[in-house]
């Protein structure tokens, strides 16, 4: 796994992050604000800094066996300071800086308002302030087996609540109560919602995020339901998408998902092939443009419109993250990450088909943790 160690942290010389996703993959931590907590590395020193509120949950906070100790070896010791309203980030910062001999503070740019940066700029102006970009962004794209263990259950809990709610399915149902069903489920096993679950009938499936108004539209005859959702356990996010058919299906609509599925399998098949040659064999790079553009192929090729989203995306702690599979951005692919692949097409004001898996790319191939059945699933109305 990826380390980042004494040579590159000297070159940082002190890395500020207030990224709680990225405050909680390093500590454990947890907080249910933006700004419950920051980290700042420095050297063979760690500096936890928790709000007031969370004064017992940071007890529990232990660089033993952490993903910062994994990630930055060097570091020796983690400091917890609370913060309060007479006890500000900015007044700690000046303390340990001064303390610790920092000169230069990198910070990350894309977790920071304008207005925070005005304020540490103004009060911490003995610092230069610095800005860098997915660097702990990058150590997250690799997985450690803790973490598939995690992604895993959500995974399964995921397939599970697939089969539930497909026994909810009735005359004059609405997206939001199929929506409610699916929060309910996850709720009763003890997990959370990854993300909101997209519930879609009909044409609203044309729309590739879309959000119910009120109780959204009702179950009609001869309809069809897209469904995108996934639960989230210890923090790690599953991420699903399937179709049902409800009644008399229309041609189009069969052969949409016939050629989004056979774009879907393409691209595992290009995964999965180049992955298990590794294993003996010298082989280039796999880069997710490749394969996004060869996924995109299959719908051009058929007629029907090629999707307006990437082909995939990393899931984690968070449901979007790096890398991203597009054609937009090179993005190379290795063992230990969790991706998704999900092409579609979207046929605006009529329907919109989309197959998402969750994918671990492994050193001998790929698992593919959704385990629902992509077979043309018909239901009575």
């Amino acid at each position: 796994m990826t380390r980042m160690n004494n040579e590159v942290l000297g070159k940082l010389d002190a890395l500020f992050i207030t990224n709680p996703t990225n405050i909680r993959y390093l500590t454990g931590f947890v907080g249910l604000e933006n700004r419950d907590a920051y980290l700042l590395l420095h050297s063979d020193k760690a500096f936890l800094f928790v709000s007031q509120f969370y004064t017992q949950e940071a007890k529990s906070v232990q660089l033993q066996n952490s993903f910062l100790k994994i990630h930055f070896p060097h570091i020796k010791t983690l400091e917890i300071s609370i913060l309060s309203s007479d006890n500000r980030i900015t007044k700690q910062l000046q303390i340990v800086s001064k303390k610790e001999n920092i000169k230069t503070l990198q910070f990350e740019s894309d977790n920071l308002s304008v207005s925070e940066f005005t304020s540490f700029t103004s009060t911490l102006s003995f610092l230069n302030l610095k800005p860098t970009q997915n660097i702990i962004e990058t150590l997250r794209m690799k997985k450690f087996p803790r973490e598939i263990t995690a992604i895993r259950k959500a995974a399964n809990l995921t397939d599970e609540c697939f089969t539930f709610i497909q026994k909810k399915i009735h005359k004059g149902v609405t997206e939001s109560e199929l929506a409610w069903e699916i929060e309910t489920f996850f709720r009763q096993a003890g997990a959370q919602l990854a993300f909101s679950p997209i519930v879609a009938f009909g044409k609203n499936s044309s729309l590739p995020h879309y959000s119910p108004n009120g109780q959204g539209s009702t179950l009609s005859e001869n309809d069809l339901i897209l469904f995108d959702f996934g639960a989230r356990v210890d923090g790690y996010c599953a991420d699903m998408t399937r179709m049902i058919f409800i009644g008399k299906s229309k041609p189009e609509w069969i052969k949409a998902y016939n050629t989004v599925l056979k774009a879907q399998t393409t691209a595992l098949d290009l995964l999965s092939n180049h992955f298990h040659l590794s294993i003996n064999e010298s082989v280039s790079k796999l880069n997710g443009a490749d394969i996004d553009q060869a996924s995109r192929e299959i719908i051009e090729d058929s007629g029907l419109p090629t999707y307006p989203h990437s082909l995939g995306h990393g899931v984690g702690l968070d449901i979007h993250e790096a890398p991203r599979l597009t054609i937009h951005q090179d993005a190379t692919l290795t063992a230990d990450m969790v991706i998704t692949i999900e092409p579609a097409t979207y046929i605006p004001e009529q329907f919109g088909i989309r197959i998402e898996d969750l994918i671990h790319i492994t050193h001998s191939g790929i698992d593919i943790l959704s385990k629902s059945t992509k077979n043309i699933t018909i239901l009575a109305y």
